[in-house]
């Protein structure tokens, strides 16, 4: 069977890449002269009967096309609607007719508007912008994203997307308070946090299908590399997107849980700012800023300017601990014409932390520790790591139906870095041993990702065209060092008495990986959407690891009803470099994943909400399992062997909306049995995988008065399950938790103040346990967090 789908996605790469790549494939029907694939293909609309405003609305998501209007000229009119492909004069005239309301361009992509001639004399009304489209690399307009390039590197409608992904618009992150990226994702169908949504201030960590995705992180379609230890400012995203499943097609090497890709906040052309001040639990103390507008008359060069300072304790109530930043991000956009652009951005982002102190629970015959209770070195724990970002993005439209993409980033991380690290607890269950731990780290990464895109029509079939290269180049020079450390007492720790690591071990973490990529989604007639795409990544190394040329495929159809529900089906692949070899000296060859996926997408016309329910069927194979030869020994240990097998199975149902009347609401529930279907351990054998719940749920909701003289007040809240969970070790379960969080805020003209509190009754909160021979430790979730916002835009 995966035969014959390789077969047909080689097949279909090679025809993808013929007109990509300049043959003599041309768009059917072209007028000689012409620009425009919207004038020779038209647009599948599909607007149901509503009132005009609405429709406005939609024409202008579904067309491209900027919308001014005066809103009184629309109001209290309705209009049949318009389904089917068309070009967007013809879909507007058929919208407006009758209605008393004509139209008229002032630029390519730009209507304005106004009353009917009457008597000769056409009445025009003040106007304003009513009806932009949403675009999958600018803002989500309230809590419901339409459009994404996550998944295709193209601009498409998440209907027209045969696989999950989900969007995390920056309002939905502002009204939460989000602090960090799994801030952001921890509402989403598939995703699960690994040490709660603030546990450790170095990196993320989390898993989406079962799967840890750490070295699966990508910002704005490149991946942030140098070590998985880089921490994302959120206010600096426009929107953080969740593409679940295998994604190598695209990407290259990946884990096949799927992969986060936060999009950075871009020049906007017209002027607007603010300013924001917080003040919240444990010393939480940030400023925020952020401006953005034209620097010219005509609009053709774009600025945007980003910043943050913070200065706190942290986020998890522990004693000494310090969690500060200080990031600087300016933007310069040029737009010498529609369609046109190149984007130049730099972030600088400096972190001082104590590196990693979970906020943990030990227990043993001698008591409870205060799970504020510090036990590292406050004098010597220490997390100083700089980021050094300049990006490079383009994109020129040759005509409507050819357009050519360059992203491009250098990125420069130095970390410097030195903790003491929790051992067991000792005999007594008085004192815990502990480890030192020093490491230093300098990176270069530069990255490159150029594609073109081809949109044309053939016989009855309309096709979007992808063809593209991308190149990633990791310098990465490691120092590191380890040492035995004095223990610590748990009832009443005294500092100072520490040993020093020295960090002179020396590694390289280098990485040189190419791939070619193709990919072709094909509408045919109104309703049918295929998406078919291969990639070869060239042979290259990752960290210790070399590996050979690979190839991966997706394929995906959808049907699009004219009730707004979209089925669809999908087959996925994908591949990750492993480190270190086997007996004998054999590299580990990468693992592979593949992916069966079935779902169902509806977003009801004339409404702004979308609701999704996927089922897959996800296995990882080539997984590393411990040598059954007792005569292979390596340095002291067994070796390992390819022989291992996890499969995920499971259900994912979304939910997001938001309506007229202030009220917007996200919710998931996922059920994923993760289980280790082959390995040399009989007894690892059918079990669920550690640390991963099968059961999740997810409930955020808010409501912002609208009218009379309570309006501008919102109250929100969230509510998440989390199922119980399996230790590796000896098969201690930490049983299921419900986190709480709320807030509160009000908006009155320029002015928004909110209050967000995560953990409302101050719950101890275990997430992970594990038994030792003389007591028990849990890792707890943050405590009762309180953090007041004030915001003033100009």
């Amino acid at each position: 069977m995966q035969g014959i789908i390789r077969g047909v996605l080689m097949a279909g790469t090679a025809l993808v890449a013929l007109p990509v790549l300049g043959g003599p494939v041309q768009a059917a029907d072209q007028p000689a002269g012409r620009q425009g694939a919207e004038v020779s293909e038209g647009v599948a609309f599909k607007i149901a009967a509503q009132s005009l405003d609405g429709a406005v609305v939609a024409f202008g998501r579904q067309s491209g096309w900027q919308v001014s209007v005066d809103p009184p000229i629309l109001a209290g009119k309705s209009t049949p609607g318009v389904s089917g492909r068309m070009t967007p004069e013809a879909a507007l005239a058929q919208l407006l007719s009758g209605t008393g309301v004509t139209w008229r361009r002032t630029d390519a992509k730009t209507v304005v508007l106004s009353k009917a001639e009457v008597d000769g004399v056409v009445t025009l009304d003040p106007l304003r912008v009513e009806g932009r489209a949403e675009s999958a690399y600018g803002p989500v307009g309230g809590y419901v994203a339409k459009r994404s390039a996550t998944a295709t590197k193209t601009d498409t409608a998440i209907l027209d997307t045969p696989q999950s992904i989900t969007v995390v618009g920056a309002e939905e992150m502002e009204t939460r308070n989000v602090q960090t990226l799994e801030d952001a994702i921890k509402y989403t169908p598939g995703v699960a946090l690994s040490y709660g949504a603030t546990g450790d201030t170095r990196s993320s960590w989390y898993q989406m299908r079962g799967f840890p995705v750490t070295t699966t992180f990508y910002r704005d379609g490149m991946k942030v590399s140098g070590q998985s230890w880089q921490k994302i400012d959120s206010y600096l995203l426009e929107r953080v997107e969740i593409l679940r499943g295998p994604a190598s097609v695209l990407y290259g090497q990946n884990e096949p849980g799927g992969l986060v890709n936060a999009v950075s906040k871009r020049p906007q052309d017209t002027q607007q700012g603010e300013a924001t001040i917080e003040y919240g639990s444990f010393d939480w103390k940030r400023a925020e800023g952020d401006i953005t507008g034209p620097l010219d008359d005509e609009g053709h060069w774009l600025y945007r300017f980003s910043a943050a300072l913070q200065d706190s304790d942290g986020l998890n109530g522990i004693d000494h601990d310090r969690n500060d930043r200080k990031v600087f991000a300016p933007s310069l956009t040029w737009t010498p014409r529609d369609e046109t652009f190149v984007t130049l951005s730099a972030v600088y982002q400096e972190d001082d932390s104590r590196g990693w102190w979970p906020r943990q629970s030990y227990r043993s015959a001698a008591g409870t520790v205060d799970p504020s209770t510090y036990l590292g070195e406050p004098d010597y724990d220490s997390y100083h790591q700089e980021q050094n970002h300049l990006t490079l993005q383009a994109e020129h439209a040759v005509d409507e139906s050819l357009k050519v993409n360059l992203s491009a980033r250098y990125s420069k991380v130095n970390l410097t870095y030195h903790q003491t690290w929790p051992g067991a607890i000792e005999e007594g269950g008085t004192t815990i041993d502990r480890g030192n731990y020093a490491y230093k780290q300098d990176a270069s990464v530069y990255t490159v990702d150029a594609h073109v895109q081809k949109k044309l029509s053939l016989f009855s079939t309309h096709h979007t065209l992808l063809g593209g290269i991308d190149y990633l180049n990791q310098d990465r020079d490691e120092l590191f060092g380890m040492a035995s450390d004095n223990g610590i007492s748990l009832i009443n720790p005294v500092y100072g008495t520490y040993n020093v690591a020295k960090a002179d071990s020396f590694s390289k973490g280098d990485v040189r990986s190419a791939g070619l990529y193709a990919q072709d989604q094909i509408e045919i007639g109104e309703h049918w959407v295929f998406q078919l795409g291969g990639r070869q990544d060239l042979a290259g190394w990752a960290g210790a690891s070399d590996y050979e040329s690979t190839f991966t495929g997706r394929l995906g159809v959808a049907y699009k009803t004219d009730f707004g529900l979209v089925p669809y089906a999908s087959y996925a692949e994908s591949f990750e470099p492993q480190s270190g070899s086997g007996w004998g000296g054999a590299r580990f060859e990468p693992t592979t994943g593949r992916q069966y996926e079935v779902g169902v997408k509806y977003e009801p016309p004339g409404t702004n909400i979308m609701a999704t329910v996927a089922v897959f069927d996800l296995v990882k194979q080539n997984v590393l399992t411990t040598d059954p030869d007792p005569t292979h020994l390596c340095e002291g240990s067994r070796c390992s062997v390819q022989t291992g097998e996890v499969t995920s199975q499971g259900v994912e149902v979304g939910l997001t909306m938001g309506l007229a009347a202030g009220l917007n609401a996200v919710a998931a529930y996922t059920y994923n049995p993760i289980e280790v279907t082959k390995s040399t351990i009989a007894g690892e054998v059918g079990r669920q995988q550690a640390a991963t719940p099968i059961h999740t749920a997810s409930l955020w909701a808010d409501y912002t008065v609208q009218n009379g003289p309570l309006a501008g007040l919102g109250l929100g809240g969230g509510l998440r399950f989390i199922g119980k969970t399996t230790s590796s070790a000896d098969d201690l379960s930490t049983g299921p938790q419900i986190i709480d969080e709320a807030m509160v805020r009000y908006a009155v003209k320029d002015w928004k103040m909110s209050m967000n509190v995560k953990n409302i009754l101050d719950r101890d909160i275990e997430y992970s346990c594990n038994n030792q021979a003389h007591g028990r430790v849990c890792y707890l979730n943050e405590p009762l967090t309180i953090t007041a916002r004030l915001t003033r835009s100009f």
